[in-house]
């Protein structure tokens, strides 16, 4: 049976947001090949070429982009009647988004920011996109500069610096070698500061943060984390001073409609204040050992 249009209208969005077949089938449960055999159908449909199919992934044409445009509204519209027919069948939920160093920073305290009372859901979605809050996608967004959008909120929360660390097993002095995300999935400034540093002295690669750090905790090798989730590891240690020129702000983020909703102003204000308790340690002393280049 041949898909709807507005089926393969809304894979065109989906993969139009996430730029690659693999991750858009993901998301839309269906195999790259049944994606791609979508993506034309839809282009003979409407007569336009929608994609320029290219090596690092799927970008958007001229006519691509004014499709796009032109869907935008009716996508607002198609959420917002899903938030409100979600209230009305069942608790209100809020939705989080954040990278994955800030996602293990918050699970670590998930008792601050649930409640057995609290009388909504929340849903936490660990992703290094900036996902889209006018859409919304989400409700709140920890993301690493402020909104440039209009219609949205944010508030600035404390400095994020990074250092480099390593296993406390790895002796003094010690020449480690260094993992580091492989070229392909570095999207974050700490990822391909340590590609352009560091790159020569690399021995693995992976694909994630979160493999990264659990990798850097069971071996012997060195690599860049942020201060917060490396000084309060009992794993690892510093392996040299704070890189200066990856200090920035964080900025919690919501819609301007949405932020005042008992349950999302609840969550955000749990946010800000377990960022504010806990993210920045004190300590400053230095250990020896391999000195960041930068």
């Amino acid at each position: 049976m041949k898909v709807k249009l507005h089926d393969n209208l809304n894979a065109f969005l989906v993969l139009a947001a996430c730029g690659t077949l693999s991750e858009a089938a993901q998301r839309l449960a269906c195999s790259p090949a049944t994606l791609s055999r979508r993506m034309q159908q839809l282009e003979e449909d409407v007569g336009l070429k929608l994609f320029d199919r290219v090596q690092a992934g799927y970008t958007l044409t001229d006519d691509g982009q004014q499709v796009l445009e032109q869907l935008e509204p009716f996508q607002c519209a198609y959420a917002g009647f899903e938030q409100w027919l979600s209230a009305k069948s069942r608790r209100p939920q809020v939705r989080v988004s954040a990278g994955s160093w800030t996602m293990k920073f918050l699970s670590r305290h998930m008792n601050e920011l649930r409640q057995p009372g609290d009388g909504f859901d929340v849903v936490f979605i660990t992703s290094e996109d900036r996902l889209n809050i006018k859409k919304r996608e989400i409700d709140i967004g920890l993301r690493s500069s402020a909104p440039a959008e209009i219609g949205l909120a944010s508030k600035r929360l404390p400095s994020v610096t990074f250092a480099p660390y390593t296993a406390v097993n790895l002796p003094e002095g010690t020449d480690a070698r260094w993992i580091g995300i492989a070229p392909e999935f570095a999207t974050t400034s700490s990822s391909r500061w340590i590609l352009e540093n560091h790159g020569a002295e690399i021995s693995t690669f992976v694909s994630s943060q979160a493999a990264l750090f659990d990798l850097m905790c069971a071996g012997a090798s060195v690599s860049v984390l942020p201060c917060f989730l490396g000084d309060f590891s009992g794993e690892l240690r510093r392996h040299g001073p704070v890189i200066e020129e990856l200090t920035k702000h964080q900025w919690v983020t919501m819609h301007d409609d949405r932020r005042h909703l008992p349950e999302v102003r609840m969550m955000t204000d749990r946010i800000v204040n377990v960022m504010e308790t806990y993210r920045q340690p004190s300590r400053r002393d230095q250990p020896a050992g391999v000195v960041a280049k930068g």
